[in-house]
C-alpha cells in the first residue's frame, strides 16, 4: 500500500505494511457428517377455522410450507376423511423417513403401519 492510494489531504507520512511475527498453528478438526432426514408430516392448507392438510415427505430442515419431495395424500379433519398413498408411504418409511407424532397416529388408524399391540396381562392365581 502506498501513500498515492490515499488522499493527500488526509494523510501525510510514510506507509508501512504490518507483518505478523507470531507463528500460527493450524487446528485439525474431524469432519462432521450431516445427514439429511426426511420427515413425513402435514402441510396446512384451507382457510381460517377450516383446516385441510396434505401429507408430504419433506426434508426435516425445511419450513412447513416448503417444497415437498413427494405428496403422499391428504386429510380433512372437519369431515374426518383421508386419502393416503399407502405404497409410497411404506416406501418412504422403509428408506428411513420419520413420521411426526400426529401423522404416526393417523397411519396407525388407517393400518398403514402396525398399531401397537395391546398387552393384556392376566394375573396369575396360584392354587
Amino acid at each position: 500500500m502506498q501513500a498515492s492510494c490515499l488522499s493527500s489531504r488526509s494523510f501525510n507520512g510514510n506507509v508501512q505494511l504490518f507483518q505478523s511475527t507470531v507463528a500460527t498453528s493450524r487446528v485439525t478438526r474431524a469432519a462432521v457428517v450431516v445427514e439429511n432426514r426426511v420427515a413425513i408430516r402435514f402441510q396446512r392448507y384451507g382457510r381460517k377455522k377450516a383446516p385441510f392438510y396434505r401429507l408430504v415427505a419433506i426434508d426435516s430442515r425445511d419450513r412447513r410450507e416448503g417444497r415437498p419431495l413427494e405428496y403422499l395424500g391428504w386429510y380433512d379433519p372437519l369431515k374426518k376423511e383421508t386419502n393416503l398413498n399407502a405404497p409410497a408411504i411404506k416406501k418412504w418409511l422403509t428408506n428411513g423417513a420419520q413420521p411426526s407424532d400426529t401423522v404416526k397416529t393417523l397411519l396407525k388408524k388407517a393400518y398403514v403401519i402396525q398399531p401397537n399391540a395391546v398387552k393384556i396381562e392376566v394375573p396369575r392365581v396360584e392354587l
